[in-house]
């Protein structure tokens, strides 16, 4: 049936009317770019700078692993294939290690788990040449991946993080690849570890590694520790300050926060202590503040704190009503959504004015009989001008006919249709030419009768005259 489109955009009314509120900020002051995403809606809450090109320091390993998660998947690699650590890949291995040997063999799984947990730098070369037979034909591996992915503003030179003038990323770059981190199960149970333990190798004996994702563990401090966390990545150069990936999950809902270029501050946790002359006896304590953890903290509570999932079709309230024809004692029904619509959104909003619906209709009346849940159009759910969903919208009770009334109804539709129309026509046709033709006959019989009147009374009207019944006689 062609739609009949009702272009009418009405606020959700029965919604309790709330006063605007926008948001508050997050309150991040120690980063260069930083973001927060919840997975369930697929939407960023928040964004500072998501477009700037940054150093991605360790975050780099985050590329890494998953190219040696998706060898696994496609099966050139199997996770507890054993890997030997060449020359050419730890010879000049700088930064975090875990003291890998030359000829030693690994599980390739040991080899992702200290890239992840430690920041092992050796680990992350030796995955390289496992997975694409060199280091520089892995780099080229990586920046093929970020360009099918569509992280257009980012370029890796190595599989590190160590510092390249040429490597850079975004925060949006960066949630594209931890998005897709996310959905591998090999992965995510590395994230979350708090610890491992690498088996002893025919070189080593046997390695306990701790995660340095502050967020999860309690291992080294309390200070940074969020409940709700659930893992990630994170790491640091003097370049590109101190960089975090942390997701959470909280409420049945997951988040990934994002900080880039954060500094790390020094404080005083205790003061001096001083004798009676002024002289110090115990110097004053100072700590560092690693502002990574403090603002990825910051970003996943306040998501969580402010915004949440809210019913904005109920499933039980009328949107709209609709005329109904032939039906019994009714001359109009109420349409409702088929089920709930719930939406995710800022905690604070203002529901009345935020909220808006439209709909489509599939007629502009209903027929009766209707059953109960007939589709009749579709409602279409928008927050702030987005588009958030669409659900059909029903009768919800059956409606009956009234007898009467379709007897009636189906002699006008007969006498509508075209077969009853040419017996209209061929009715009114023979009628005409009944017509015409008694028209006729009537005419030629008394034009038959005046012949007749004339021939014989042609003469009488003359003294004298001959006429037919005197034999053409003058009378006399």
């Amino acid at each position: 049936m062609k739609r009949f489109i009702l272009l009418l955009t009405v606020l959700f009314v029965f919604l309790s009317s709330l006063p605007v509120c926008a948001v508050s900020d997050p309150g991040l002051s120690h980063s260069a770019a930083s973001l927060v995403y919840c997975t369930e809606p697929d939407r960023v809450l928040y964004s500072s700078e998501a477009d700037k090109k940054v150093y991605p320091a360790a975050l780099t390993k985050l590329m890494t692993v998953v190219l040696a998660a998706e060898s696994i998947e496609s099966g050139k690699t199997d996770a507890d294939q054993l890997i030997t650590a060449s020359a050419s890949a730890i010879s000049a291995v700088e930064g975090n290690h875990i003291s890998i040997m030359i000829g030693e063999k690994l599980k390739f799984r040991d080899l992702v788990g200290a890239t992840i947990l430690a920041g092992a730098n050796d680990a992350a070369l030796v995955i390289a040449e496992a997975v694409s037979g060199s280091v520089p034909e892995f780099v080229r591996q990586m920046n093929r991946r970020a360009d099918q992915l569509g992280m257009k503003d980012t370029v890796y030179t190595n599989p590190t993080g160590l510092h390249d003038g040429e490597m850079v990323t975004t925060a949006n770059d960066l949630l594209i690849l931890a998005k897709l981190a996310a959905t591998k199960q090999f992965l995510s149970e590395l994230f979350g570890s708090i610890r491992i333990t690498i088996d002893a190798t025919n070189m080593s004996g046997a390695r306990s590694l701790g995660t340095r994702n502050y967020l999860v563990s309690t291992r080294v401090t309390t200070d940074y520790y969020l409940p709700m966390a659930t893992g990630m990545i994170c790491g640091s150069t003097y370049e590109a300050g101190f960089c975090v990936i942390a997701s959470a999950q909280h409420d049945g809902l997951n988040y990934i926060a994002i900080v880039l270029g954060a500094d790390t501050t020094r404080v005083q946790s205790a003061p001096a202590v001083t004798d009676e002359t002024g002289s110090v006896v115990t110097p004053a304590e100072y700590k560092y503040i690693m502002n990574g953890f403090v603002e990825a903290a910051k970003l996943l509570k306040w998501a969580d704190g402010n915004f949440s999932y809210i019913k904005a079709v109920d499933g039980s309230t009328p949107v709209c009503q609709i005329p109904v024809r032939l039906a019994d004692g009714i001359d109009n029904v109420a349409l409702l959504p088929e089920h709930p619509v719930e939406i995710f959104v800022p905690n604070d909003i203002d529901r009345e004015n935020d909220i808006k619906l439209e709909w489509t209709l599939d007629s502009g009346t209903l027929t009766a009989p209707v059953q109960a849940g007939q589709e009749v159009g579709m409602l279409r759910v928008t927050y702030m001008g987005e588009f958030i969903g669409e659900v059909p919208l029903v009768v919800r009770t059956g409606i009956t006919a009234d007898g009467g009334l379709t007897v009636l109804d189906r002699v006008g539709q007969l006498m509508r249709t075209p077969f009853f129309t040419a017996i209209l026509i061929a009715v009114a046709v023979c009628a005409l030419i009944y017509v015409f033709g008694t028209a006729i006959s009537r005419s030629r019989k008394k034009n038959e009768a005046k012949r007749e009147f004339v021939k014989k009374n042609r003469y009488r009207s003359l003294p004298g005259g001959d006429s037919p019944d005197n034999g053409g006689r003058r009378l006399k």
